[in-house]
């Protein structure tokens, strides 16, 4: 059973569509404008241009695997793990997901996450899990 109300699910499948809206329309306009490296000039106008398509390059290939995850966030919302933390399973959180759809990891193991690709990587000590206090278990 989810954590998320119905609405909460609805707000963050148009969350996913309205990202993915945006995302297409600045790749297609990226193909459209198709730029074109200078050839001729000084080397710093070379230099530069070259800077410029790779930028181009790097900007699309971001936005392309964007989508990808967006399309998988969209097949996920569909399931009933959609919400939960593929690390520790916890919740992920409405406000994380409505911004990120595609986040699959709450924020604490992300954080961790890119703590150990850092390269110092020191977790922060979860919770204890709450004992029920039992009136058998005390002493006399």
């Amino acid at each position: 059973m989810s954590y998320l109300t119905p609405e909460q699910v609805e707000e963050i499948r148009q969350s996913i569509e309205k990202q993915r809206a945006e995302i297409l329309e600045k790749v297609n306009q990226r193909n459209e404008d198709e730029y074109e490296p200078e050839v001729r000039g000084d080397d710093a106008d070379i230099a530069n241009s070259e800077g410029i398509a790779i930028t181009m390059e790097r900007l699309q290939t971001r936005d392309v695997r964007l989508l990808k995850k967006l399309d998988e966030a969209a097949r996920w919302i569909e399931t009933e793990d959609f919400g939960y933390c593929e690390s520790c399973g916890e919740e992920i959180g409405f406000k994380r997901l409505l911004a990120r759809p595609a986040a699959r990891l709450c924020i604490e193991c992300k954080q961790n996450e890119e703590q150990r690709e850092r390269g110092y990587y020191h977790p922060r000590p979860r919770k204890p899990p709450k004992t029920l206090h039992h009136p058998d278990d005390e002493e006399d």
